[in-house]
């Protein structure tokens, strides 16, 4: 079964619509949402992707990404993706979006709404399917390992989590 996304052009304005074989073949900009989770001892949840994954396989990304589906919204995107690939269900009033990524090569030409949650989770179910495993990095370990192993994670991944950094860094300047 193919899966449809809204083709969009440089300001984010749906003008057709693809599937997702055409979007990463010819680069296509489309739509995607990645969630950060953290734990309440401030770890941060990340994935390591599943081995039957098409893009990426075996790396370590955010705690949840996916596409937007065709007709979709964003945060209807990252709800549904919580509960597809780690088994939890939330709501809007969970996720606070922290900023959005314009389309590059880093994130294969999708715009891209990153969210945060740190909602007290008590046990999640990764798909199989999606996920081979999940581990909770305290910040200054994540960190070094992003440094030192960036090969085990996605291009995509080391972007977003960069400007997460950035913003966070900005932010505790501003405080």
């Amino acid at each position: 079964m193919s899966e449809y996304f809204d083709k969009v052009d440089h300001n984010d304005q749906v003008i057709g619509k693809v599937s997702r074989k055409q979007a990463h073949q010819f680069n296509l900009m489309h739509r995607a949402v990645h969630i950060f989770l953290q734990d309440q001892q401030g770890k941060w949840l990340l994935q390591k992707r599943s081995a039957k994954k098409d893009v990426d396989p075996l790396l370590w990304t955010t705690s949840c990404s996916g596409h937007v589906d065709s007709g979709e919204s964003y945060l209807d995107a990252a709800i549904r993706e919580c509960d597809e690939e780690l088994g939890l269900r939330i709501s809007s009033r969970d996720l606070i979006e922290i900023f959005r990524c314009s389309p590059c090569k880093e994130t294969g030409m999708e715009f891209v709404r990153v969210y945060f949650m740190d909602k007290v989770f008590h046990q999640l179910s990764p798909s199989p399917e999606e996920i081979e495993k999940l581990h909770f990095y305290k910040l200054d370990d994540l960190l070094n390992k992003c440094t030192n192993h960036e090969m085990e994670f996605s291009v995509s991944f080391l972007h977003i989590f960069r400007l997460v950094q950035w913003k966070l860094h900005n932010y505790s300047k501003e405080s």
